[in-house]
């Protein structure tokens, strides 16, 4: 199928308004089968169902809007219904606004020249809807709000003149962000509704609960919180003092870690601001000695049973090239930074948290540990979870560096700051600041989680931008990252680098269980060529 591409007048009019009409999309035939099969049906609630809306949903014109707002991969949360209601012309139902994490869930991003809708609510109308009989009401630009509206304004006593009724004719297409304010006056009309969610977003209806994996059979409930959505597909909101988390139930789980920061759960000031304004923040001494010398001391294991351990364990070391590299041919273009250009491709491992003991117990302590509840419950939200695997780098000196990558929404909402993802990594030895010798490791350009356009290429030499930083991270400290422009420079130390980075969401993003791909693999990387000759059968 040919993808029509919005113009410019319908992107502009979507992200500033938050909806988009799409006229005479609809024809008089197609019209008739939709209407001939709701009189069939003899109802006007519930699902609508059968080849004729199955049509409406699988539209060319649709399709092509929602890859274009929605990005590829997107996906029908709900399936078509009727818009109804029971009040007559003069009221108006209630506006829509949905739980504060039902807006993190289906919110709007556009932001360093990416734009997605994680949400949209697709509107057909099969008859024409106009204000004399009622309508659907909207609030414009209500899809960017950061903060909720007051009960008066969602209850239509006093909607401040906001709202709009767009008038919609028989065979029109009208395209929500799902996280528009929205209400019926009167009677509709015969205006059919679904939504659709990107492929990041979390189902409304999550996914089926499975069997755990043998390997958690010891862990403690707050961990199982963390890691139950990838592995059995339910998880948990945790709480945290900084010296204790325990799980929490709806009943007794405290409004504040949903909503707002209250003195029980606010974060540090000091750590909220350089979070908001840097976009990265490290925790210091967060592991003591004796913890630090069981994961070096499972590291070196790991690393010395390599030659018994059969391909594909999860442990095997993985050495990744950096993605210059590996698109230029297996060489470095000429113009390539000094700061990227290695000998060594990035070796890791995985299986951390099915070491044998006890090699395992200093990477399981990392899973839901106080200190990291307590910060990412602010960061992403409550019942976060781990998205995949995590991975230990164990990068000797002249391991290359790897490109700025990585510059995601960032988003203010109620308060509380938010962004999909958090990166929690693990400094198991000093990583100097600067870019001299000894030096390598993490670099941000801090503030670029709010920047407006994206990181200026080519990837060969952006990492000498000067906003790039290094800061300094010593053993035993945490860092946290989310959406900032970020990469590594090459290791230039005589010690490895060692750093075991957890990778973080929060709940409203799509994390499927069992879902054992690691993005960080480059043995299931769609990107390596043994990957490409084995899926064609040669």
């Amino acid at each position: 199928m040919d993808l029509i591409a919005m113009t410019n007048d319908e992107d502009y009019g979507f992200d500033v308004a938050g909806f988009l009409r799409v006229p005479q999309v609809l024809g008089e035939a197609e019209m008739a089968t939709c209407n001939e099969a709701i009189e069939a049906a003899g109802r006007s609630e519930g699902m609508l169902q059968g080849d004729a809306f199955r049509a409406l949903q699988e539209h060319p014109i649709l399709q092509s809007y929602l890859e274009a707002l929605c990005g590829p991969g997107f996906v029908v949360d709900r399936p078509l219904s009727m818009f109804v209601s029971d009040l007559d012309v003069t009221e108006q139902m209630k506006l829509q606004a949905g739980d504060p994490q039902h807006h993190r869930r289906l919110r709007y991003v556009c932001q360093g020249g990416e734009r997605v809708s994680h949400g949209v609510r697709v509107v057909w109308a099969l008859a024409p809807s106009t204000t004399s009989e009622g309508g659907l009401v909207l609030v414009p630009a209500s899809h960017k709000r950061w903060m909720e509206p007051s009960a008066d304004v969602l209850d239509a006593t006093d909607a401040l003149g906001m709202t709009v009724e767009p008038q919609l004719e028989a065979g029109d297409l009208l395209l929500c962000a799902a996280t528009t304010l929205h209400g019926v006056r009167g009677d509709p009309g015969r205006l059919l509704t679904s939504q659709v969610i990107s492929a990041r977003a979390m189902p409304s209806d999550g996914f089926d609960a499975v069997a755990p994996p043998a390997w958690t059979g010891d862990l403690t409930p707050p961990q199982m919180a963390v890691l139950g959505p990838r592995t059995t597909g339910k998880g948990a909101a945790l709480v945290s003092n900084g010296e204790r988390a325990q799980v929490v139930g709806a009943v007794d789980r405290p409004r504040s870690i949903d909503d707002v920061l209250d003195e029980d759960f606010a974060p540090d000031p000091k750590e909220l601001w350089f979070w908001d304004v840097r976009g990265y923040l490290v925790v210091r001494g967060v592991m003591d000695e004796s913890w630090l010398a069981a994961a070096h001391e499972a590291i070196d294991a790991t690393i010395a049973s390599q030659a018994d351990l059969p391909p594909g364990h999860p442990s095997k070391f993985e050495e990744v090239p950096e993605a210059i590299f590996r698109e230029n041919g297996g060489q470095w273009p000429a113009e390539t930074s000094a700061r990227i250009r290695g000998d060594i491709h990035r070796p890791r491992i995985g299986g951390l948290y099915e070491l044998p003991a006890p090699h395992r117990e200093p990477f399981r302590k990392m899973i839901a540990h106080p200190a990291i509840v307590q910060r990412l419950n602010w960061m992403l939200g409550p019942a976060f979870r781990e998205a995949w695997e995590p991975m230990c780098c164990i990068y000797p000196r002249g391991t290359t560096g790897g490109s700025l990558h990585g510059q995601r929404g960032y988003s203010m909402i109620n308060g509380r700051p938010y962004v999909d993802g958090v990166n929690v990594a693990w400094a198991l030895h000093d990583e100097p600041a600067g870019f001299g010798d000894p030096s390598g490791g993490f670099i941000c350009v801090p503030g670029s989680h709010k920047a407006s356009f994206p990181i200026p290429g080519p990837g060969t030499t952006s990492i000498d931008l000067p906003q790039v930083h290094k800061p300094a991270m010593q053993a035993g400290d945490v860092l946290f990252f989310g959406g900032v422009a970020h990469g590594t420079t090459a290791w230039r130390a005589d010690w490895d680098r060692r750093t075991v980075i957890q990778f973080m969401s929060g709940r409203q993003v799509s994390v499927r269980p069992v879902n054992n791909v690691a993005l960080w693999r480059w043995s299931t990387d769609k990107g390596n060529p043994s990957n490409e000759t084995s899926s064609t059968g040669q």
